[in-house]
């Protein structure tokens, strides 16, 4: 079932307590992967979980990828993880000003502390409320946001918007 307006806007409210942090961190890889990497893996990580449920894959979305990034800068920069943005920012609001229009369903997914996209991925997994929005087969489209800011309380910032359109 696709997520109207008015309901997208009501589940990120609701859903901001919901928000994970790692509780313990990966072992670090002797070569730490590219931001591109991380983000094109949490996609294929997310798109074989849902093939699992048999939900089709979702698309990459530049649109989404830049809601999804700059809410990740927000949440590092002001060193918190919430759905709600440091200036009162909402996942609607964002992929509005980032250009994804047109849209029926928004979904979001934020995490914090997960040095690995297999672990932010697992996180949301078992989290019912970022598990359902990852097996939404509805949902069409993904981009994810990601920023490591050591110094910060969770050093690791991750962010899934997702969409479909009318």
């Amino acid at each position: 079932m696709a997520i109207s307006r008015y309901l997208a806007t009501v589940l990120t409210v609701a859903s901001a307590a919901t928000a994970l942090s790692a509780a313990s961190a990966a072992p670090a890889s002797a070569a730490a992967p590219s931001p591109k990497a991380l983000k094109a893996n949490v996609l294929k990580l997310t798109n074989a979980e849902r093939a699992k449920a048999g939900c089709p894959a979702l698309k990459f979305d530049a649109a989404l990828a830049k809601a999804a990034q700059r809410h990740s800068v927000d949440m590092a920069g002001h060193d918190f993880v919430g759905h709600v943005g440091s200036g009162g920012s909402t996942m609607v609001t964002r992929a509005r000003a980032a250009g994804y229009t047109g849209w029926n369903s928004l979904a979001e997914n934020v995490a914090a502390g997960q040095k690995t996209a297999a672990g932010v991925v697992k996180s949301w997994m078992k989290s019912p409320g970022h598990r359902a929005n990852i097996l939404n087969c509805s949902l069409e489209h993904l981009g994810v946001g990601h920023v490591k800011k050591p110094g910060t309380r969770y050093g690791t910032y991750w962010t899934q918007d997702f969409g479909a359109k009318f």
